[in-house]
């Protein structure tokens, strides 16, 4: 799944503010800096997400040609789940 950059500002700011009013978390580091690294971390995430999705993308199509009777987006999902759990990746 591809996310925009202003979204991905956007998710980091609301986390950022969810955890400051909530007193979950005491900043060592300055907020540009801690918007930062949590921007790298999901943009991290979705980039591992999409890597599974083209792997399970590439396993399906070898198999599409045996398997006609079966509901090809219920069959990636099905790839996808198993192969985020081989590599221990929570979907």
């Amino acid at each position: 799944m591809k996310i925009k950059q202003e979204q991905l500002e956007r998710l980091a700011l609301a986390l950022l503010a969810n955890y400051h009013a909530k007193e979950l978390i005491i900043a060592k580091t300055t907020e540009p800096e801690l918007k930062a690294k949590i921007m790298a971390i999901i943009n991290h995430n979705f980039a591992e997400e999409e890597a599974i999705e083209q792997e399970a993308r590439t396993m399906l199509a070898s198999y599409a040609r045996g398997a006609r009777d079966v509901d090809p987006y219920k069959m990636f999902l099905l790839a996808k789940q198993k192969l985020a759990a081989k590599k221990g990746f929570i979907l």
